[in-house]
C-alpha cells in the first residue's frame, strides 16, 4: 500500500530540517552560521581566567605506543626479586631486562634517603595511630539521650 504524498511531505520536511540541525553541529561553514544565527548550534565559550592560568600554554601529549627513556636505578648490594608471573600476567612472555649494563643508572644514595624518611614517617603514623586506639578505648562511649514521653 503506497503512502500518499500528503503524508510523505512531512516525513520529508522533517527529515530534512533533522539533517541541516545536525550539520548544524559539526565544523565551520555556511550551515553552521545560520544554526547558530537561529539558536540551533552552539559556539565553545571560553575558558575560565583561572583554568587559563593553571593550563600550560602549550600541551605536550605522548603518542600511544611510545616509549619514554628513562634513566634506571644503579644496581646496589640486593638484587632486585626474580620476576614470577602470575595471574593474567602468566600467558605472556617474560619481560625483557629492565636495562642495560652500558646504559646510565641513578644513584642509589638519593633514593636510599628517600626511603629512610618514609620509614621515619610511617612510624610516626603508626605510634598515632596506636595512640588514638588506646584513647579511643578508655574513653566510656556516650549513653543515649533521654526522651521525656509526650503524654
Amino acid at each position: 500500500m503506497p503512502i500518499e504524498l500528503s503524508v510523505k511531505k512531512p516525513l520529508i520536511l522533517s527529515a530534512a530540517l533533522l539533517g541541516l540541525s545536525l550539520a548544524g553541529c559539526v565544523g565551520e561553514g555556511p550551515v553552521k552560521s545560520s544554526a547558530e544565527a537561529i539558536g540551533m548550534a552552539t559556539t565553545p565559550q571560553e575558558s575560565k581566567a583561572f583554568v587559563r592560568a593553571t593550563r600550560p600554554a602549550e600541551m605536550e601529549y605522548i603518542p600511544v605506543g611510545s616509549s619514554i627513556p628513562v634513566a634506571q636505578l644503579c644496581p646496589g648490594p640486593n638484587p632486585p626479586p626474580a620476576y614470577v608471573p602470575s595471574g593474567q600476567a602468566a600467558r605472556f612472555r617474560t619481560p625483557p631486562p629492565i636495562r642495560d649494563p652500558k646504559d646510565p643508572c641513578k644513584p642509589r644514595a638519593g633514593f636510599e634517603s628517600i626511603e629512610k624518611q618514609l620509614a621515619a614517617k610511617q612510624k610516626v603514623n603508626e605510634a598515632a595511630g596506636n595512640t588514638a586506639k588506646s584513647l579511643g578505648a578508655s574513653t566510656t562511649p556516650p549513653k543515649p539521650a533521654q526522651i521525656p514521653p509526650l503524654n
